[in-house]
């Protein structure tokens, strides 16, 4: 049980960090930016993973199914951001205190949870 809370902080930093440094690094990709951040950050997510199974007690190791879940739902977060404007007023107002790096990121978190 602590492996996975350390699993889940490490990726949730790692990620935050990690994936915005790599993007950073890439040429601006314009409104499409958070596409490309959603798949950096479910590569990043899935490679702390990785890393983290071969030093952590009772934690598997993930395979490329769960690379592809937490690309595809880091993507389906994405979508939501991009699609906010056509939310409903009481739903945009709920969302807007959030950053829309967080949605990409928590979307390849429960991705490389629920394939692991």
């Amino acid at each position: 049980m602590l492996s996975r809370l350390v699993l889940l902080a490490a990726q949730l930093v790692g990620g935050w960090i990690g994936a915005r440094a790599l993007l950073d690094a890439l040429p601006r990709f314009g409104a499409l930016g958070i596409f490309f951040y959603a798949v950096l950050a479910g590569v990043v997510v899935w490679l702390i993973g990785l890393t983290l199974a071969q030093i952590l007690r009772d934690t598997p190791s993930p395979s490329s199914a769960t690379l592809t879940a937490a690309v595809v739902l880091a993507l389906v977060g994405a979508l939501l951001v991009s699609l906010r404007p056509v939310f409903p007023v009481e739903m945009r107002s709920a969302l807007r205190g959030l950053a829309d790096d967080l949605f990409p990121l928590l979307g390849a978190v429960v991705g490389y949870a629920l394939k692991r």
